[in-house]
């Protein structure tokens, strides 16, 4: 068999590649020796955010913030949690995998790929051959080398999302979105959850002030939080004993979320070559091209950032280039959402990390959620919006902890993608007794007291 171009993976990075590649004319296949749909449908992003939007369900339940409104928490049927998180993803997988790759004409062959030499490849034994060749293989979890961790069977969030039973204590290695979402989301439903981070400071890429808020958020809700911890060794012994340099803690579980690594063995990258940097990842040129100019790579193996949706545009972009049509992947204006509750989304740069670029010009302003009227008529004023800028004016980032945070920060995407002025956002028409509203409100703040402005003017 040969193609135009050949996909190894059927994740959002693969079908997004395979569906470019169909729009361009070009005959295309995907190779996939697992379960179509890769990471963020099966594993990842959906059974994720249906796990943390049922903890938010349940907590919400049990904790009415409106007067005269007596809720109930009944209870939790994990099972039958579960058994909708899978029919979810089940019918996710048919419908925006299986039947749109079918749609547009592109195959899918079942089984292992891998490099017979620098030109072919073979799947399964069969030869197949193609102008081009996509590595779309995506990542897994990583378990650093701690003694006794790997032989302890920790929980990655692999098991996590599919656990036959809720712990009653669970123990979570790692301070970053993956830790603190699982973290919050099994708190909420029953279990007794200890965070420990290595670094001083949980969620370290984000802004300092809204991390701290959020630490504080999820400490009264009961999670136990513990920075500048280094793990030395891990014993289970019925429970799970995790020695640290502050001490031993136990707990029924032990979840460990410390990152991922690049699934690319066995695809012959050698016999290729094809060449990994120091991290493992792929090797790659401005145009998503490895060190064999007939192989392309998008996605996670590629040493992307590791959200679906760069996943599924540096598809496209890497389908375009490997078929003639030159583009480049800008990555300039990258949003990136933590989804616990108050949720933490932002873009553009950190209000360190402007006064370390641009120096003492950089101005910012914090405006706390219980000066938007939508947070108050909700009854959860948690959080804060936060924006910098240089010394003209021009939007450089833009942070927001709330409720539904990562629903508001598209603005702030275009107003950094496109230079926008602060007084640009404060022009624009924002509706009323919207969480949206914030971002103009915030904007303000850089000329004006917030307390001082008036609810609606």
């Amino acid at each position: 068999m040969t193609y135009d171009l050949l996909i190894v993976g059927s994740g959002s990075a693969g079908v997004a590649a395979a569906l470019e590649a169909s729009a361009l004319g070009a005959k295309a296949a995907v190779v996939e020796a697992g379960v179509l749909g890769g990471t963020c449908v099966n594993v990842g992003c959906v059974p994720s955010k249906y796990l943390l939007r049922a903890a938010d369900a349940f907590h919400r339940a049990g904790h009415s913030a409106f007067p005269g409104l007596r809720t109930e928490a009944l209870g939790v049927d994990w099972k039958a949690l579960l058994a909708g998180k899978e029919g979810l993803i089940a019918a996710l997988r048919k419908e925006k995998y299986q039947e749109v790759l079918e749609a547009a004409g592109v195959p899918v062959l079942r089984g292992r790929a891998r490099f017979l030499d620098g030109e072919r490849m073979e799947v399964e034994g069969r030869e197949v051959l193609a102008g081009r060749y996509l590595l779309a293989t995506g990542a897994r979890p990583f378990l650093p080398p701690i003694p006794g961790l790997q032989e302890s069977a920790p929980w990655t969030y692999l098991e996590a999302l599919s656990a036959p039973a809720l712990p009653e204590s669970l123990l979570v290695v790692g301070g970053g979105p993956i830790g603190l979402e699982l973290a919050q989301a099994f708190a909420r439903l029953g279990s007794r959850v200890t965070v420990l981070e290595a670094l001083p400071e949980v969620l370290p890429q984000e802004d300092r002030e809204l991390a701290r808020l959020l630490r504080g958020y999820l400490e009264e809700e009961g999670l136990r939080v513990h920075t500048g911890v280094r793990v030395e060794t891990v014993v289970r012994e019925g429970a799970f004993r995790v020695r640290t340099d502050r001490g031993v803690f136990e707990a029924e579980r032990l979840l460990v979320a410390t990152g991922r690594r690049p699934s690319l063995e066995g695809l012959g990258l050698e016999r290729a070559g094809v060449e990994r940097d120091e991290r493992g990842f792929l090797r790659l040129d401005p145009s998503l091209r490895t060190t064999n100019p007939r192989v392309y790579a998008a996605g996670d193996a590629a040493g992307l950032p590791q959200f679906v949706y760069v996943a599924a545009q540096s598809g496209r972009v890497a389908a375009r280039n490997a078929l003639g049509v030159e583009t480049p992947l800008d990555l300039a204006a990258l949003p990136r959402v933590t989804f616990t509750d108050p949720a933490l989304a932002a873009v553009g740069l950190t209000e360190e990390e402007a006064r370390r670029r641009y120096g003492a010009g950089v101005r910012a302003a914090t405006l706390p959620l219980s000066q938007v009227p939508k947070a108050l008529t909700a009854r959860d004023a948690r959080g804060a919006f936060k924006i910098v800028v240089d010394e003209e004016g021009t939007v450089l980032g833009l942070h927001v902890l709330a409720h539904e945070a990562g629903d508001v920060i598209q603005e702030g995407i275009l107003a950094v993608k496109y230079g926008l002025g602060y007084r640009d956002l404060v022009d624009t028409f924002h509706p009323y007794l919207t969480l949206a509203e914030g971002i103009r409100l915030v904007a303000q703040a850089l000329d004006a007291d917030p307390k001082k402005l008036s609810c609606c003017a």
